[in-house]
């Protein structure tokens, strides 16, 4: 059933019309935007009309140029594509706002691009749209998964409310009121000491005026079955390295085969990047490693004498995470690896206790696998475009609240016709929560499609997919936009 949702201000006229997602309830959310349209009286006497992007970008322009106006602060546009609206700041109390044309269904191209349309806009008028904005995101009965993407802004960007004259002050008095005590202490006369005897020469006058026999002797020097220290001797560890790994004898250990591998598989790209441009050794370094679930090397240990020598020559003493208190216990699951840097340049990386053959092979095909070497690559740019666009509208389609406490990253290939035949995880936490993301889903909606073709046998194209922490999906194409 087709629904129709008005948003109506004096100044401003939004109007949406999509499919009920419940015939039978006039008040569902809808389940497809089919247009949207935006009246503005007086400022234009066209209607702004568009589809699903079109709305995306006109709430994303509103937003981010309504939270400039009403802070102060600019805010940066570091968006990678062309948005279809923009707004910009005009003369005196105008506002400009600017919609980039093309027909519908296909990219933005120089050849195909039409004249952006300019609409001018009183503030009055900006409010109200910035208004009907408001009251559509805040209607959970039209589209309950359209939301305004707010970020702070850096502190930089801010600009100071006092003068630079106002701030100068406080420093400028500080370093006239220390010039001042420096040339007051400048007449202060030096103090004056007396040479006093040292310590070895009245060492014999007070040994002499004791009586020997009253002299108590020293057990320790006079003792010669006490064990002699030897000071040649080197310590097994660096305490701060050995100290540090002590730390996660208590912690609990991960048993999981499938996450062992996803941390092994994180650790060993981590190490091989960082130590790419770095000397290699005289001979074989190795180090047991402490590394938690989300993939951060919390301890290390040496266990070979070179090892121990050439430790500033590895990227560990850089990508240890360093605790706050050394002394509290870490009470997260641990894993243990045995990381050897070897002198032809390979860092191998083994778990400690390796569970059984069975249980590692069922662990391995139960993660996420690597993704082979594409063959077939989709070099049309106008396609790679849309498949950019249509992988970001499926996932965005099944997106649920994700648990993740940093950014997940994956790499996804697609076949011309949009499908979705695999993906890898690029970090141990994108791994560990792969399920939580619609990847999954949308690669079994893919092998469950009918396709005679191989996957290997079509022509395909690789996704940079990341689900930020703060609940940001970012898609876009492997090698870069096309040109």
């Amino acid at each position: 059933m087709t629904v129709q949702r008005q948003y109506t201000l004096p100044h401003c006229n939004l109007v949406l019309e999509g499919l009920s997602a419940d015939a039978s309830d006039p008040l569902a959310p809808l389940s497809v935007l089919m247009n949207a349209e935006c009246h503005l009286p007086g400022a234009t006497d066209a209607t702004l009309a568009g589809g699903r992007e079109f709305l995306d970008s006109l709430v994303a322009a509103v937003s981010r140029y309504g939270q400039q106006l009403l802070s102060g602060v600019p805010y940066p546009d570091r968006g990678t594509t062309p948005s279809i609206v923009e707004i910009k700041r005009g003369e005196s109390d105008y506002h400009h706002l600017i919609v980039h044309q093309q027909p519908l269904g296909e990219p933005l191209s120089d050849v195909n691009a039409q004249p952006p349309l300019d609409v001018k806009l009183t503030t009055v008028q900006f409010y109200d749209l910035m208004e009907a904005i408001d009251q559509l995101l805040a209607d959970t009965q039209t589209l309950p998964d359209l939301t305004a993407q707010f970020q702070a802004v850096s502190r930089r960007l801010v600009q100071p409310t006092e003068p630079i004259a106002q701030r100068a002050a406080p420093a400028a008095l500080g370093a006239a009121a220390l010039a001042a005590a420096g040339l007051a202490l400048f007449f202060v006369p030096p103090p004056q000491f007396e040479p006093t005897r040292p310590e070895s020469e009245s060492a014999p006058a007070a040994q002499s005026s004791t009586n020997p026999q009253e002299a108590a002797p020293n057990p320790v020097a006079n003792d010669s079955s006490a064990d002699p220290v030897d000071e040649s001797a080197e310590p097994d560890s660096d305490p701060s390295a050995a100290g540090s790994l002590e730390r996660l004898e208590t912690a609990p250990a991960i048993t999981d085969a499938a996450t062992l591998a996803l941390l092994q598989s994180d650790v060993t790209r981590r190490l091989e990047e960082a130590w790419a441009d770095a000397p290699r050794p005289s001979g074989d370094l190795a180090y047991r490693l402490g590394v938690s679930e989300d993939g951060d090397i919390l301890g290390y240990k040496y266990e070979n004498d070179l090892a121990q020598a050439e430790v500033d020559s590895t990227p560990l003493p850089r990508l240890t995470f360093v605790p706050v208190d050394a002394a509290e216990p870490v009470r997260e699951q641990v894993a243990q690896f045995l990381a050897t840097f070897t002198p032809a340049g390979d860092v191998v990386v083994e778990p400690v206790d390796a569970p059984s053959e069975a249980t590692a092979a069922t662990g391995a095909a139960a993660a996420a696998a690597e993704l082979p070497t594409l063959e077939n690559k989709i070099t049309d740019g106008d396609r790679i475009r849309a498949l950019n666009s249509t992988l970001y509208d499926d996932i965005l389609a099944e997106l649920e609240p994700l648990s993740a406490s940093e950014d997940l990253r994956y790499r996804v290939r697609l076949t011309e016709a949009g499908e979705v035949v695999g993906y890898e995880p690029l970090n141990a936490a994108a791994g560990l929560l792969a399920e939580e993301t619609p990847l999954a889903s949308l690669v079994a909606a893919a092998d469950s499609a009918p396709d005679s073709a191989p996957d290997s046998d079509r022509n395909q194209a690789d996704f940079q997919v990341v689900f930020t922490e703060g609940g940001v999906l970012e898609v876009s194409p492997w090698d870069g936009w096309p040109q």
